[in-house]
């Protein structure tokens, strides 16, 4: 069916839900042309990415600037990315378009990992061949004031605990090298599930790996949300979300 239809659920209400749908510049035209036409109005989002995933946000376009906006040097990842010049189009019901393809659903989960990696285990997913190949150039590049305002946010939402950036920063890096060669993860189905290695306060660009980024090879992902997402899109902190492909069942909820 063509249109920027949405399907209504009838017989209750959902949980915590958005469908995310990468387009080319042709099909944002075309989704944008029949929005309007029915008379809908997306949010477009063009300076922070993980706004998109506020729950009062019906439909948002997140367009290619957003990722050189306020989180640049963190959010370099796309640049570096299959995605790079692409529309992100972010719902709280699935979108009736043709084209679209399978969203990727993002649903909160109850999924809890048996534990974290520790320090050393931290440094070899940092220093994977995988990771250093794959990392932006600016990944390492950090601006004083980044770590500044990481201190307050973390200071905001209430973690009482020496605040260090640099076993921080190491944590962030670990945590996107887990979504490129997992070292930490569950089978589903016969393939791995990567999780997110730390919770809120040490994880970083969540977005990343929520828009599939990074970890877009394993059919399912189980996603923290960072401390700017916390902040920004207002999501749970330290509450794991299930990133699948639309069609993929999984065991967990």
């Amino acid at each position: 069916m063509g249109g920027c239809r949405i399907r209504t659920q009838v017989g209750g209400v959902m949980g915590y839900q958005k469908f995310c749908y990468w387009l080319d510049p042709k099909g944002l035209e075309s989704l944008r042309g029949n929005c309007e036409a029915e008379g809908i109005q997306p949010a477009e989002e063009a300076l922070i990415p993980c706004r998109v995933l506020r729950a009062s946000r019906g439909l948002s376009f997140l367009v290619p600037k957003a990722w050189e906006g306020f989180c640049k040097r963190r959010t370099s990842w796309y640049l570096n990315s299959e995605k790079a010049g692409k529309f992100l189009a972010v719902s709280n019901q699935p979108l009736e378009l043709a084209g679209l393809g399978n969203p990727i659903l993002i649903t909160e989960s109850n999924f809890k990992p048996d534990r974290f990696p520790t320090s050393e285990e931290i440094v070899e997913l940092v220093e994977s061949v995988s990771f250093r190949k794959r990392k932006p150039r600016i990944w390492d590049k950090i601006d004083p004031i980044e770590k500044d305002v990481q201190k307050r946010w973390v200071e905001r939402h209430g973690i009482n605990e020496p605040f260090d950036f640099d076993k921080t920063f190491m944590i962030h890096s670990a945590n996107h090298s887990n979504f490129i060669t997992p070292k930490f993860y569950i089978v589903l189905n016969g393939a791995k599930a990567p999780y997110s290695i730390s919770d809120s306060a040490h994880v970083c660009s969540s977005c990343i790996e929520f828009f599939n980024i990074l970890g877009e090879q394993w059919p399912v992902k189980y996603v923290v949300p960072c401390i700017g997402a916390v902040q920004f899109a207002h999501l749970l902190k330290d509450q794991y979300f299930e990133v699948k492909i639309g069609n993929t069942c999984t065991d967990h909820k």
